[in-house]
């Protein structure tokens, strides 16, 4: 199968990350994408997948509705067709994503909503590219973290970038010491740059 994620509006820049996730799981991984948009990085993943002829799993997690930016009128990022339709960000990801609707499940609610849908140690791959405040960021992290498995992974866009709520909550989840209970014993995280994005192998 061709790639035709190029034909999609969107941001997208890490494309050698997902395609390392791909390589990376065997059948019957779970990945899940947090922040979709109108689904042009869900379909170059989703194209990854079908070309490795792996049988994984890839749920794409949204509210369809935007974020703050997209919805402030004082926003560079303003849009006027995702405040006067709630629907048309929804309708433009299944439109986008039609080539690939077999691989994709989009499940249309909130990050921390969502996250309570999956069991804990249940997913291989979760990235994260939703809100980009500290607050939000942060609230997702601690959200998502616990649902992946031990040797899975977990990642985000627009780390080191201009979205200073981005690094900041990365750097105060990740590069600072966590105690590990079962251990009985401090840790610290160490966490992969890769381009404008961050993963983390748990």
């Amino acid at each position: 199968m061709q790639h035709f994620y190029s034909s999609i509006e969107g941001w997208f820049d890490f494309e050698v990350l997902y395609k390392r996730m791909v390589d990376t799981f065997a059948d019957d991984a779970r990945f899940v994408e947090v922040g979709s948009w109108k689904g042009r990085s869900s379909a170059f993943l989703a194209t990854e997948i079908i070309i490795s002829q792996k049988n994984i799993k890839l749920d794409c997690v949204d509210t369809w509705r935007g974020s703050e930016e997209h919805i402030n009128p004082d926003s560079l990022w303003y849009n006027e067709k995702i405040v006067n339709n709630k629907n048309y960000l929804y309708f433009e990801f299944i439109k986008n994503t039609r080539p690939v609707r077999d691989v994709i499940t989009p499940v249309r609610s909130s990050s921390i909503e969502a996250s309570k849908m999956y069991k804990n140690r249940s997913l291989d791959f979760v990235f994260l590219d939703a809100a980009h405040d500290y607050e939000n960021v942060f609230c997702d992290l601690t959200a998502w973290y616990p649902k992946i498995k031990k040797g899975g992974y977990i990642g985000g866009h627009d780390y080191g970038k201009s979205f200073a709520g981005v690094n900041k909550a990365v750097d105060e989840f990740f590069n600072c010491d966590k105690f590990d209970k079962a251990a009985n014993d401090f840790f610290k995280y160490d966490v992969e740059v890769i381009g404008n994005s961050f993963l983390y192998r748990k």
